[in-house]
């Protein structure tokens, strides 16, 4: 009689696998998520520049634009458009939800259900690559806690919220997808798999390039040290999926013309050259078969130089970085202001503590784990978890944004030191005790233990407590809804044109109208851009002759927004200051728009009128 409720018990146990709980936790979330977020989801508020210019690109692509064709022709128009280094990767989902419910609910709501919906089951999928990547640490404990951790790093959520579209979201989770490629046993396809996936990041966005390269290393080091059949098998397959995928990954997403053309923000030819120098270097390694770890390791460092070689050699400008050409204003004006672009040190101090505590946390913890474990094959998967936590923190510290992936490799830290403290206090028999220990292994979720490290530096050093929003403001106009309903409507009822706005407008702008923009944030437009900030930081003959070269024929403001202020402040008599007092220079008349918005509109007259 006692055979049964064993084997229900058992039973019970085996269907709690680390997905199951990784998928019902990200419903849960979810359900809360939805109903917080839902005024937003129906207001269309885009909290982000890039997911409006994402849903430009999707629409204009069903629109009958072709696959291979990433040129923005409404932005730009003057000099034929901007070619993007977007990813149509991104893309494909979207514009698949898109067509599948487009013929039951109309184009309009068809892409509102595809924007809302999208980002969340993107992130189911991440958390199901959680569970299946640290499931191989050698405590299965931390795949079931790893999900639960993921949704306390913000960092991570704000890229998968409803609404938000961009490419941010799929560099997290191929990430996660390299890792625990890396993560398994040895083998010439985990290999394999970590290089498609590695060159899907790059084909995504080539700000993946050092993650690229690290675990390239870290496979490198690998066989280096251990010089196995399994691990050289992991090592060629990954340099092959690598280079052959990059190459794969750009022709079906560019074309022909993707793999002959040379950019530095995306991928290209120099850096197919590098790729297949790796690749060849490592393969003649592994074949002269040296039988010491430094023979290894110095024939692998003459790969990655020969790599280094390639790249440098076919396109020296390469090793400066995407931004090295920008013109000076832009970078002054723009690519300065943006601040998960810039390294840590240039965030609020407060903001600092939330982008370090998490990696720092996690990096104890699988410092400790490894140190505690006493098989080798162990040791091994953390210092795999330490040497992609080490790397990816580096990198955060030189572009905020990369924090998310730091945080991401920081999970299985947290959640090591997390688990040990919940069991320690489930074990204690006073319920005092095991409050306060179980409070203590809820403070290694990464928001709280940023919350619980911010609170006490605060009170000992001032400069460290949080910027008051409402007095850092309180030099700038009343916030104003610029895109508001009524606003949009009433710009949608003029004739299509080329309007000149302040660049933080100007995507938001192609989004909700029809018409064409002179310039929007995004870097390969840079000639435009710098016209569009000389407008309004000049006096009101040379603007006029920039506006008029543009063929811009309406300009469009929102007093209130940042980029216009700080243009504003830049001068006294340039043209923001004069649109911002209401005295416009005689070659514009204003555009009464007939409702009361933040927007502002003037009309360029006709040349010598």
């Amino acid at each position: 009689m006692s055979v049964l409720p064993d084997r229900t018990a058992m039973s019970f146990e085996a269907w709690w696998t680390p997905v199951r709980v990784a998928l019902i936790v990200w419903f849960i979330v979810h359900v809360v998520i939805f109903v917080s977020q839902w005024p937003a989801i129906a207001a269309l508020r885009l909290a982000d520049t890039d997911d409006a210019m994402r849903m430009a690109q999707v629409r204009d692509l069903l629109a009958g634009q072709g696959w291979w064709d990433l040129t923005q022709y409404r932005v730009n128009p003057a000099d034929g458009g901007v070619l993007m280094h977007w990813s149509r990767i991104v893309d494909a989902p979207i514009a698949g939800g898109i067509l599948l419910l487009r013929p039951l609910f109309g184009q309009p709501l068809a892409e509102q259900m595809v924007m809302a919906i999208w980002p969340p089951l993107h992130l189911g999928a991440l958390l199901i690559a959680v569970a299946l990547g640290y499931r191989h640490l050698p405590d299965r404990r931390i795949a079931f806690a790893a999900p639960l951790y993921i949704l306390f790093c913000g960092y991570i959520m704000v890229q998968f919220r409803p609404l938000r579209v961009d490419h941010h979201g799929w560099q997290i989770f191929l990430a996660m997808l390299i890792l625990w490629q890396a993560l398994r046993p040895a083998s010439r396809g985990a290999g394999l798999l970590g290089g498609l996936f590695a060159a899907m990041l790059l084909a995504v966005s080539i700000e993946g390039l050092p993650l690229a390269a690290l675990f390239a290393g870290i496979a490198a080091l690998r066989w280096a040290l251990a010089g196995d059949a399994a691990d050289r098998g992991r090592l060629l397959g990954y340099m092959a999926g690598l280079a052959g995928g990059a190459i794969l990954f750009q022709f079906a997403t560019r074309g022909p013309p993707g793999l002959a053309g040379t950019w530095c923000d995306s991928l290209s030819a120099p850096y197919f050259a590098a790729f297949v120098a790796a690749a060849a270097g490592t393969a003649a390694t592994v074949a002269l078969r040296p039988a010491r770890p430094w023979q290894r390791l110095l024939l692998l460092s003459g790969a990655a130089a020969l790599a280094a070689l390639a790249l440098v050699g076919t396109a020296p400008e390469c090793a400066r970085g995407p931004f090295a050409a920008l013109d000076p204003i832009v970078e002054q004006y723009w690519y300065r202001r943006v601040l998960e672009g810039q390294p840590i040190w240039a965030s609020k101090p407060h903001d600092m503590i939330y982008l370090l505590a998490p990696t720092l946390l996690g990096a104890i913890g699988a410092l400790a784990a490894w140190r505690r474990c006493d098989d080798a094959g162990g040791r091994r998967q953390w210092a795999t978890v330490l040497i992609a936590l080490a790397g990816a923190a580096a990198v955060s510290l030189l572009v905020m944004r990369s924090a998310a992936t730091a945080h991401l490799f920081a999970v299985p830290g947290c959640a090591w030191i997390g688990v040990r403290l919940w069991t320690w206090a489930r074990g204690m028999a006073r319920a005092l005790p095991r409050i306060l220990a179980s409070l203590l292994a809820a403070a290694t979720l990464p928001l709280f233990a940023s919350m619980a490290l911010a609170l006490p530096l605060g009170w000992v050093f001032p400069a460290l407590k949080p910027v008051d929003e409402r007095t850092a403001a309180s030099d700038r106009p009343e916030r104003q809804n610029c895109l508001d309903a009524q606003g949009i409507a009433a710009l949608d009822r003029l004739p299509a044109t080329t309007i000149l706005a302040p660049i933080d407008l100007g995507a938001p702008l192609i989004f909700w109208t029809p018409h064409r923009l002179v310039a929007t944030p995004h870097h390969r437009n840079k000639a435009a851009m710098a016209d569009t900030i000389r407008v309004f930081l000049g006096d009101s003959s040379r603007a006029e002759a920039l506006v008029r070269a543009r063929g811009a024929t309406l300009i469009v403001v929102c007093r209130s927004a940042n980029d216009f202020t700080q243009y504003r402040k830049a001068r006294a008599d340039d043209l923001a200051a004069q649109l911002y007092a209401g005295k416009p220079p005689a070659w514009l008349e204003p555009v009464p728009l007939g409702v009361t918005t933040g927007l502002e509109v003037w009309r360029v007259r006709p040349a010598g009128s």
